[in-house]
């Protein structure tokens, strides 16, 4: 249930405020809008409040507000009569701001969940800057970086959180980086030379860090909340197994779904064994297909830096910027090749399933999640696609530039062919997530 509830939520929330924002610029400037709708056409119920149709609708993966005088996803070509109340009757730069409203929307929500969830639950700050991992045959370990090491500067810029590192490596991305670290007791340098062979991932930062096998945040209703675990606790051995890394532990655990496990932690001075049965939960490897791995419900020990409002603010358009950059490159890797779509893609029902866990982690991990689809929803919505508010867009510069509409048959082609894109698009997903499953 909690899945179900989870994306029902997660979804009306982006679909929500991205209707918002073109609502409020069409009533701004004075387009008459005859419906706003949470999904797609049929409708099923709603209620009409003055001139406008408040609606939810049979196809739940999105929205649309209907305005007088445009060819959208309803399809309705009965009102087009050119009144001053049209959208078709407003000057080019006012149609596009209409038409930007939902991206921007969606943009000023992320910012503003993520600078709130700085301000009220802190930002993560990872205690470590030594290497736990690093992707195979990556660019970082072509450039001679290895498991292990100590990072202690980059560019001359001394580190000591893994934020640091993140925050430096991507701040010189593209160009020369030169990396003091620590190894065997010495220290060295290695050259991240922009002109080594990318990988697939080259351009993400692929080295994480050696974190402590100690709990962070616990699950609730978890084999870890059961045997009642604690922020802080220390985790010393598995089955008698001594565990030295949070990587350890999770590759024992992952071992051993719905088997008993004896955990020795240690908490205040002393040491406690406790008993827990992984949970058996389906996860999506590197590779892109699923396994049934064990997890006990806990998340890695961070530190939080709490910021006040206005920093928080700063802070959080920074990162919602840097949210941008990536999501842009993840569609750019997914265009030029570097990544397939079977591996970048996720439809409805892997939303509804990282919906599930994230709200299992929390209100704040949920409203994070929130925020990072708030962002690729508008960058998918303004891509030049028919149908999209891009593909609207691109039909009111190209009538600025003919100097005259195109027909109303035209129109209506425009939009069949755009939303036939988007239901095969759906269609794929949906396929990709149910062999991500089975």
């Amino acid at each position: 249930m909690i899945y179900l509830l989870s994306i029902i939520f997660v979804l009306s929330v982006l679909v929500f405020f991205h209707e918002l924002g073109h609502f409020s610029l069409a009533k701004l400037f004075g387009v008459r809008v005859e419906r706003f709708s949470i999904g797609f056409p049929p409708r099923l119920f709603g209620v009409k409040l003055g001139e406008t149709d408040y609606c939810i609708s049979a196809i739940p993966f999105g929205g649309y507000v209907k305005m007088a005088g445009v060819i959208d996803e309803s399809m309705d070509t009965s009102k087009l009569t050119g009144a001053p109340y049209e959208f078709a009757s407003k000057k080019w730069w006012q149609k596009i701001l209409i038409l930007i409203g939902g991206v921007t929307m969606n943009m000023i929500l992320a910012w503003v969940i993520i600078s709130v969830l700085l301000n009220i639950e802190g930002e993560p700050i990872i205690p470590s800057t030594t290497i736990g991992y690093m992707a195979e045959d990556g660019a970082s370990q072509r450039a001679g970086l290895e498991i292990g090491d100590q990072i202690l500067k980059i560019d001359g810029q001394p580190v000591s959180t893994w934020n640091d590192v993140r925050d430096n490596y991507f701040a010189h991305l593209g160009d020369k980086m030169v990396f003091l670290i620590s190894r065997n007791d010495s220290t060295r340098q290695i050259i991240y030379d922009s002109k080594i062979p990318q990988s697939e991932n080259a351009e993400q930062l692929d080295i994480f860090p050696r974190l402590p096998a100690m709990v962070g945040s616990v699950v609730a209703n978890s084999p870890a909340s059961e045997a009642e675990l604690q922020r802080g606790d220390k985790i010393l051995a598995i089955n008698g197994k001594p565990v030295k890394s949070w990587e350890e532990m999770t590759n024992i655990v992952q071992a051993n779904p719905n088997k008993s496990l004896d955990v020795l932690i240690y908490r205040d001075g002393t040491d406690y064994n406790k008993q827990m049965t992984p949970e058996a939960v389906d996860e999506v490897g590197e590779d892109g297909k699923s396994n049934i791995v064990g997890k006990i419900g806990i998340g890695f020990y961070y530190e939080k830096k709490y910021l006040p409002l206005l920093p928080a603010f700063a802070s959080g358009f920074q990162k919602t910027i840097f949210i941008t950059d990536m999501s842009v490159k993840g569609l750019w890797w997914l265009v030029s090749g570097k990544t397939s779509a079977r591996q970048m893609l996720g439809g409805p029902i892997m939303i509804t399933k990282l919906a599930g866990e994230f709200a299992k982690s929390g209100f704040a991990s949920l409203m994070e999640l929130i925020a990072n689809l708030s962002v690729m929803l508008a960058l998918i919505n303004v891509l030049p696609i028919p149908a999209l508010d891009g593909g609207h867009i691109a039909i009111v510069i190209i009538e600025e530039i003919r100097r005259k509409p195109l027909t109303t048959r035209t129109k209506l082609k425009i939009q069949q062919v755009g939303m036939a894109i988007l239901l095969v698009l759906i269609v794929f997903v949906m396929y990709n997530d149910i062999m991500r499953l089975f």
